[in-house]
């Protein structure tokens, strides 16, 4: 609703006006922020700084865009109910988590229809402040800092610095859901474990390494074993998710609902030869991950938006921009006991399960006990 127009701006005037310069606006929600940016040519720098500032302080959310908007957001709602991944991910969070991550980022679609003008202002004036914000420029045109930083002031300058509500802390709870889907070809699962938040810039470093071997690639010991070895899924692969307060690692997967049970069995058993050490992590496998965490860090720095993306997430987790050479050189010293001693933290407690298929139910607490 930011982008439906301003106290000086008409929607048009927002986002017609901005493509007329070759530029694009835009916004996205995660669980632990709200960005809005903008990406324009380096001459029209001051412009992009303007419209971005004038729709994060004077937004005036139109009655009438409103209800056309509710309208758009309860489709996206019902889309996202078509792809398999999504609705396992939500229900996981709904499931696994308690506080903040429990609750859907979109909301339910009944909640949308019954939100009010009133009730957006409300929320707007309660949470939207400059303490609570961070703001980044990146690209090409900024070799004098001051003549940007004096156009930042200019259109920021005057946002009021107030306290807003804290967020409400999550905490991970372990559980096993099935949810059934009839319209599926496919059965889904994630493995989930707990493991460690985002406490400091390289506190989930160890555990990185670890997933990255174990799950991430064509050359991962799950891609290699379970896809190209036995040939029962299509894709797989293990990952994480790191905030200040709470972290998980997971293994993701879909197969054919007649391969499910020799899936997770094949899983477990891999787990298993690297928790007991029959299959410990190698020398080679901890180079190449390590290759891997400092190219996709380095690449990811490549265009002027994820650059910008970047430092502001790690900036509202760490309260302030990264040393990359500082990280890099964290990231080769870790050891080969450092990895080991995460991977037998990890797979010393039972896994949670997540699945969706179109199976009435599914063996989760047998599959759980394979782990141990």
């Amino acid at each position: 609703m930011a982008f439906k127009g301003t106290t000086t701006r008409s929607h048009r005037d927002i986002t017609v006006a901005v493509e007329d310069l070759g530029g694009s606006i835009n916004a996205y929600t995660s669980h632990y922020a709200t960005a809005y940016y903008s990406t324009l040519p380096a001459e029209h720098r001051a412009f992009a700084i303007k419209i971005v500032a004038d729709i994060v302080q004077n937004p005036t959310f139109p009655e009438t865009e409103l209800e056309k908007e509710k309208l758009v957001i309860a489709q996206e709602i019902a889309m996202y109910e078509d792809i398999p991944e999504s609705v396992l991910e939500r229900k996981m969070y709904g499931a696994l988590f308690r506080g903040g991550l429990s609750h859907d980022i979109a909301g339910d679609a009944e909640n949308v229809l019954a939100m009010t003008r009133t009730g957006l202002i409300k929320f707007y004036q309660e949470h939207y402040s400059a303490k609570d914000a961070v703001l980044v420029i990146s690209g090409g045109g900024l070799e004098d800092p001051k003549r940007v930083l004096l156009e930042l002031e200019e259109s920021f300058g005057g946002w009021a610095r107030k306290d807003v509500p804290q967020y409400e802390p999550s905490s991970f709870t372990p559980g096993l859901l099935h949810v059934q889907k009839n319209d599926l070809s496919h059965t889904y699962f994630k493995l989930i474990w707990p493991s460690v938040p985002a406490v400091t810039r390289d506190s989930t470093n160890v555990m990185d390494l670890f997933l990255t071997v174990l799950g991430h690639g064509f050359g991962s010991r799950l891609f290699q074993e379970v896809r190209e070895k036995r040939g029962l899924v299509y894709g797989i692969g293990a990952g994480m998710m790191a905030m200040e307060d709470v972290g998980i690692a997971s293994i993701d997967a879909q197969t054919d609902r007649t391969k499910m049970d020799e899936t997770v069995r094949t899983v477990a058993e891999l787990c298993g030869q690297i928790k007991n050490g029959a299959t410990p992590i190698s020398p080679e496998e901890l180079a190449r991950a390590k290759e891997m965490i400092k190219g996709a860090l380095r690449m990811g720095l490549v265009t002027p938006v994820r650059r910008a993306d970047y430092f502001a997430t790690r900036t509202i987790q760490f309260g302030g921009i990264d040393d990359l050479k500082k990280n890099v050189d964290l990231i080769d010293g870790i050891t080969l006991e450092q990895v080991a001693a995460a991977a037998s933290e990890m797979f010393s407690q039972k896994p949670s399960i997540v699945t969706l298929g179109t199976e009435r139910e599914l063996p989760l607490t047998e599959w759980q006990g394979l782990f141990i």
